[in-house]
């Protein structure tokens, strides 16, 4: 059975942090390492260690998320960065790799359970006391990937997911995540694992523990209206006396009880503004 973790950072030697790649890169990658439906583990592998122009990895990759993930990790001490890449593997931030195009999408990259076969391997790249902990915040394919690695109980002793990640299943330690942890925290979805690095690698626990119980005070969720992305665009056009985003998005939230995220209403804002 899991347990909640009840240990904080400031009890391990050293944190391996596993953050995810990004699909934004600095340089474009040659044709032979963009992964198609034709493309097989065998010849990929072959064409990566072929490429003769590298990057480093921690530079290669230019996501929003990447960066900052990368900065929060770098910050802090007694921190060992790893990259889960769907086109390489389990990647140790400071190595030389090509640029390339993989996902772990259908026929754009190699099925989770090949993951670990990947040029980089999976899992057995981590080189851990018995005293260290591995964390990581990434989107649940990533985690899945983790997941199919047949190393994977070789680690899941110092392993520390959160609560909502495929790994919690065999993690020893989770972290409980609130259900309306956007909400408590005033921030998208596409942030929410920057936010939690950030957390964990600042805080420990306690930010964690205060997320939930605010999480717990907050009043019963509104029943939004759901909208399809043409008539939010109409709507949003139909609204645009109201200059600032954040009172776009209370507006059509609070008022008009639109079932909408940040994101999407940035969006429709955007096309709306001609940016």
């Amino acid at each position: 059975m899991v347990e909640k973790l009840d240990k904080d950072r400031g009890d391990f030697l050293t944190t391996h942090v596993l953050i995810a790649c990004s699909k934004s890169k600095v340089a474009p990658p040659e044709e032979r390492l963009i992964w198609t439906s034709s493309t097989v583990l065998e010849s990929w592998n072959e064409e990566w260690h072929d490429q003769k122009t590298t990057f480093r990895a921690d530079e290669l990759y230019t996501g929003r998320s990447f960066k900052q993930q990368l900065k929060i990790a770098n910050s802090c001490k007694d921190v060992k960065l790893y990259i889960i890449s769907a086109g390489a593997g389990l990647i140790p931030f400071n190595v030389e790799i090509p640029s390339y195009e993989s996902t772990f999408r259908p026929r754009m990259g190699p099925r989770v359970t090949e993951w670990h076969l990947l040029p980089f391997g999976g899992v057995t790249n981590l080189e851990l006391d018995p005293s260290d902990a591995i964390i990581s915040f990434a989107p649940p394919k990533y985690h899945q990937a983790l997941l199919n690695d047949p190393d994977i109980n070789s680690i899941k002793n110092q392993l520390i997911v959160p609560s909502t990640s495929p790994l919690s299943s065999i993690a020893s330690s989770t972290i409980q995540i609130h259900p309306r942890a956007k909400e408590v925290l005033g921030i998208g979805s596409s942030d929410l694992n920057t936010e939690f690095l950030r957390m964990f690698l600042s805080n420990g626990l306690s930010d964690f523990q205060s997320m939930v119980k605010k999480g717990d005070n907050l009043p019963p969720k509104v029943d939004r209206k759901p909208i399809s992305d043409q008539d939010l665009l109409s709507l949003v056009q139909s609204l645009k006396s109201i200059k600032t985003l954040n009172g776009l998005v209370r507006h059509l939230r609070d008022k008009l009880k639109i079932k909408a995220s940040v994101e999407r209403i940035s969006a429709a804002r955007k096309l709306t503004n001609g940016e």
